[in-house]
């Protein structure tokens, strides 16, 4: 046996090369589908909303919150996710409506990174995805807060609002914390 000499490829490399290729061309002749954009489903006090997912960041149950003086009420405070501090907003109460009760404020929205906000919402609770099938459009909202979008009904009746997260945060009385 000759050390030296080059080694030959066995035939079964032609055969996967031939299979790659069918199957390249398969995928380009397939038919385009799209995938279904998913909305995360919360419960904010008493409405509901529907919430692109590549805005949010994780959800977490309520933790302390230290109150930060010479702020508007509707800025809860500080609270600390996992080593970050956040600031922890009523979005009801930025909105107009009554303060929501520490028995409907159970969890934190934390905004998600593409936002570059430290920031959370109070929410009472999320309740799953949501799909454009899962999904009936209603007519709009009279007054509807400027970070507020389209209304649907979902499967189970829940009539659910759009929150535009990243025009929650361009609101200037969002970014207005200070008294």
């Amino acid at each position: 046996m000759n050390v030296n000499a080059p080694m030959e490829h066995p035939k079964p490399l032609a055969g996967l090369r031939d299979f790659s290729a069918h199957l390249a061309q398969r995928l380009a002749e397939a038919p385009a589908r799209e995938t279904p954009v998913a909305r995360l489903g919360v419960r904010i006090a008493e409405r509901s909303y529907l919430i692109d997912m590549t805005s949010v960041g994780e959800i977490v149950p309520r933790s302390d919150i230290a109150r930060v003086p010479w702020t508007r009420p509707w800025f809860r405070g500080l609270s600390n996710v996992r080593g970050r501090l956040v600031g922890v907003y009523d979005l009801p109460l930025l909105a107009g409506g009554e303060p929501m009760a520490d028995e409907q404020a159970l969890q934190l929205l934390v905004l998600g990174d593409a936002l570059k906000l430290n920031a959370a919402l109070l929410i009472t609770r999320a309740f799953g995805l949501r799909t454009a099938k899962d999904l009936q459009e209603q007519p709009a909202a009279v007054g509807a807060a400027p970070w507020e979008g389209a209304r649907f009904r979902d499967a189970d009746g829940a009539i659910l609002a759009e929150l535009d997260l990243a025009k929650l945060v361009a609101d200037e009385r969002f970014a207005s914390i200070g008294v």
